[in-house]
């Protein structure tokens, strides 16, 4: 039985005239005769009494009867839900990001994220560029939100969600630093480094050191850049962060700017999926939520 023939029998089965049910459905009385004839031949039981003054119900066909509306209602439950699920979607969305887009953009997007779909589960890893995008590659999560690096693999969807420039920091008081700071520009060779361990950080800090004919005196190496921050305010050295973390660091007020230097190129933060997430609706609505701002 399909949904034609549960709304036929159970149609008929309601006013019991052949007549007045085929006008009903759309069909000729003969063309309801025969479909349920086939009825009841694939279910090997007669449902219909038929005579010329009347139509009854037989007692299969009363089984056959509760069983169709019982369908019906169950169908018609499932169709609300689809719907319901249409408006509101329900399900679990897992993105990856470095601490510094967890701070600094993911927080308003996540928020209209959660009014617009508030029954979705949200699941977020911080941790560094490199490992959100491994994850992402291997589907462990959904999403991944970094720093765009035009040396990454190819084969993402990616979008700009934000942008950041880069700024040289310094301890608030660090003698041992004075001298070459007080130079315009500072006396690159003399400054001790704290350098992230990798990252577009690490590359565009390299870049610009060696584009100068400097070889960088690294004292430390620190995994994100709240924690090259942290270094710094402790005397370690100089570095180069994002504005963006630099502006929402708790640590902001115990580090200088340093001037006098032209800074390497800033970076845009990438939102990616994976081409096969194009086609999964809680990725795509996060995705095109993305594109709009506040």
């Amino acid at each position: 039985m399909d949904e034609s023939d549960y709304a036929a029998f159970s149609h008929l089965a309601s006013s019991l005239h052949f007549g007045r049910s085929a006008r009903a459905l759309g069909m000729s009385p003969s063309a309801l005769t025969r479909r349920v004839q086939a009825l009841e031949e694939e279910l090997g039981a007669r449902l219909f009494e038929r005579s010329r003054q009347k139509v009854t119900l037989t007692p299969a066909g009363e089984l056959v009867l509760r069983f169709a509306r019982q369908r019906q209602t169950e169908l018609d439950e499932l169709k609300h839900r689809l719907r319901e699920e249409a408006a509101s979607p329900t399900g679990e969305l897992v993105i990856a990001c470095t601490v510094t887009a967890c701070h600094t953009i993911l927080p308003s997007l996540l928020a209209r994220f959660r009014r617009t779909f508030p029954r979705v589960t949200l699941r977020l890893f911080t941790q560094d560029a490199t490992r959100s995008l491994a994850q992402l590659e291997d589907g462990e999560v959904d999403l991944a939100v970094i720093p765009a690096d035009p040396g990454g693999p190819s084969g993402l969807d990616s979008q700009a969600i934000g942008h950041t420039e880069f700024a040289f920091i310094a301890p608030l008081d660090a003698p041992e630093l004075a001298t070459a700071l007080q130079a315009t520009p500072p006396a690159l060779r003399d400054l001790p480094w704290v350098a992230p361990l990798g990252g577009v950080e690490r590359t565009r800090l390299f870049r610009w050191l060696e584009a100068r004919g400097e070889s960088p005196r690294i004292v430390a190496e620190v995994r994100g850049n709240e924690g090259i921050i942290a270094m710094v305010t402790l005397g370690n050295g100089v570095a180069l962060v994002p504005e963006l973390v630099l502006r929402s660091s708790p640590l902001r007020d115990r580090v200088r700017l340093i001037a006098g230097m032209d800074l390497p190129p800033g970076y845009d933060v990438v939102l990616c999926r994976r081409p096969e997430g194009r086609t999964r609706h809680l990725v795509s609505a996060f995705w095109e939520l993305s594109r709009t701002r506040d």
